[in-house]
């Protein structure tokens, strides 16, 4: 899978993935130093390819390959500088010890944990549209004892029962009445 990292954001999301490996490509601190600088920069494996052991929120921190080192990666301060193009991050260094420097690592994955190689990975399959008729809400059932009408539901008359006839009740004659 080729790489397209155009920002911190993208960086940061490869970190996180599983297999992310970075190495240095050029360091032009290093290369301006004496041979036997860098020949000590080598035997400790500044240049061997990094991989990821930790990601944090301001850092990450890398193995290197046969070495007991830790590197560190900080990215709370100055990250306005580096410079992403495909595969590569251009890192300024500040060293107060000359002309600017920089170092450029090149991401990638390790052997065999490629993203884009692993076919085991489930995909959602895209589901098929439904027919339009399917969308529309169906219309809905008046609760009983209301009927639909032109403007919604109106209430209805309801079944009389033998507990709830419709009578009129019946007065006594005058004088024959209950006082309650």
């Amino acid at each position: 899978m080729a790489l397209a990292l155009r920002s911190l954001s993208d960086f940061k999301r490869f970190l996180s993935e599983p297999g992310a490996t970075i190495q240095v490509v050029r360091n032009t601190f290093i290369d301006r130093q004496p041979a036997s600088f860098a020949d000590a920069y080598r035997a400790k494996g500044m240049y061997e390819p990094r991989t990821i052991r930790a990601v944090s929120k301001k850092a990450a921190i890398f193995s290197i390959q046969g070495h007991p080192t830790t590197i560190w990666l900080y990215w709370d301060k100055g990250t306005r500088k580096w410079r992403f193009n495909d595969d590569t991050v251009t890192i300024p260094l500040d060293t107060g010890l000359g002309p600017p420097d920089e170092i450029v690592y090149r991401c990638s994955y390790a052997p065999g944990m490629d993203p884009a190689a692993h076919s085991s990975v489930r995909r959602a399959k895209p589901r098929t549209p439904k027919p339009p008729d399917a969308l529309k809400p169906a219309s809905p059932k008046p609760p009983p004892g209301l009927k639909a009408g032109r403007s919604g539901t109106v209430p209805g008359p309801s079944k009389p029962s033998a507990s709830n006839s419709l009578s009129v009740p019946v007065m006594p004659p005058r004088g024959q009445g209950r006082l309650l």
